[in-house]
């Protein structure tokens, strides 16, 4: 089968065209679309709603990322996190020491025992038991775009997009070269990404050079926002 007719690899296609990682493009689009089915569809999910309580809701990167985006209503929101509270309530009105609190031994040991079980209570409370789930779809979601970009490679339309695109950033190369195992891929993409971070250096160097007040007179071109899409290149797309 074709690879590229998957919706995976149609997705990161489509990205290439875009500005910025494709990768990051793709990744961003399946988390928002998580989040935003979770809080107007599954909110009253009996599974959803245990999950979200073990995980005190989202993890600060996506409860930003939910409502910088309006990707929920503020019902939804008052709902999911009432549960967190009233539940860590729950939890901070128990009279007897939680289990698993291995992980806190060491500070246990620097305090005095008579606020010892209080304090492993509170921490117990405080300490998501679960992982977030828009990172758990995130990170299934990175797994499937390095599977198919791994796969489409091997075809010229991928590899035409991806010359064509701003390429991966390092944290999404890195992540596919981890998964490399065929000689040609790699090679591509090293050629590719080499080509690009030539181009970005370059354009760095122009920027800081037009930007000494005696060369002032040349103006700034598209090398004016090249330091942000560096940041961008090694740190992952900022949307």
């Amino acid at each position: 089968m074709n690879v590229l007719r998957s919706s995976t690899g149609y997705d990161l296609l489509q990205a290439c065209r875009q500005p910025g990682c494709p990768a990051c493009r793709v990744e961003q689009s399946a988390v928002e679309r998580y989040i935003s089915g979770l809080l107007y569809e599954s909110v009253n999910d009996i599974q959803v709603r245990e999950h979200l309580r073990a995980s005190l809701g989202f993890c600060r990167e996506h409860a930003r990322l939910a409502v910088e985006k309006n990707l929920g209503n503020a019902l939804g929101f008052a709902m999911i996190y009432q549960d967190v509270i009233n539940n860590v309530l729950k939890q901070l009105g128990n009279e007897i020491a939680p289990p698993n609190t291995r992980r806190w031994s060491t500070l246990l040991k620097r305090i005095p025992a008579q606020v010892s079980q209080t304090v492993q209570i509170v921490l117990y409370a405080l300490t998501p038991q679960k992982h977030c789930g828009a990172c758990q779809q995130r990170d299934r979601t990175i797994h499937l775009i390095i599977s198919s970009l791994m796969d489409s490679l091997h075809e010229s339309e991928m590899r035409q997009a991806l010359h064509a695109s701003d390429g991966l950033c390092f944290p999404h190369l890195k992540k596919a070269f981890e998964a490399v195992t065929d000689r040609e891929v790699c090679d591509v993409l090293l050629t590719i990404h080499r080509e690009k971070l030539e181009i970005l250096r370059d354009e760095l160097a122009d920027f800081i050079r037009k930007s000494d007040y005696r060369f002032q007179d040349e103006g700034i071109g598209a090398e004016g926002n090249s330091w942000r899409r560096t940041m961008d290149k090694v740190t992952g797309n900022i949307f």
